[in-house]
């Protein structure tokens, strides 16, 4: 019985030290967040500028492609800031899909950029 009240004890004691460390920790933390955020944008567009190698390409779909990747990388960089801070305050989580989701999906709002399911079928 003592050696179980001991216990209880000391993980009371070990809680109330480690909740004002770990309240510390969350401000430390968003600024972790952000600067984790601001890497997978730069990474996302050093990856569409690598696809502008593809504007010289024969196919009309890939240069297609190329150039939507070029205006996605200008985008990006023009509203990085303000992207990374809709991200906190949506709290998109720092990983390298959910960011690339995000990001096309405010491209595609912005510019309405995805062709409609009509427009595929018709040509």
């Amino acid at each position: 019985m003592r050696t179980k009240t001991r216990m209880v004890m000391f993980a009371i004691v070990f809680a109330a030290m480690l909740c004002p460390v770990l309240a510390l920790g969350n401000n430390s933390a968003a600024v972790d967040t952000k600067a984790k955020l601001e890497a997978l944008v730069d990474e996302y567009i050093a990856c569409c500028e690598a696809k502008s190698a593809l504007l010289s390409s024969r196919s009309e779909n890939i240069r297609r492609s190329a150039m939507r990747s070029c205006k996605i990388a200008s985008y990006c960089k023009h509203s990085k800031e303000e992207l990374v801070e809709v991200m906190l305050r949506n709290k998109i989580e720092p990983k390298a899909y959910k960011v690339r989701y995000f990001l096309n999906g405010r491209f595609n709002d912005k510019y309405n950029d995805v062709p409609q399911a009509k427009e595929l079928t018709s040509k």
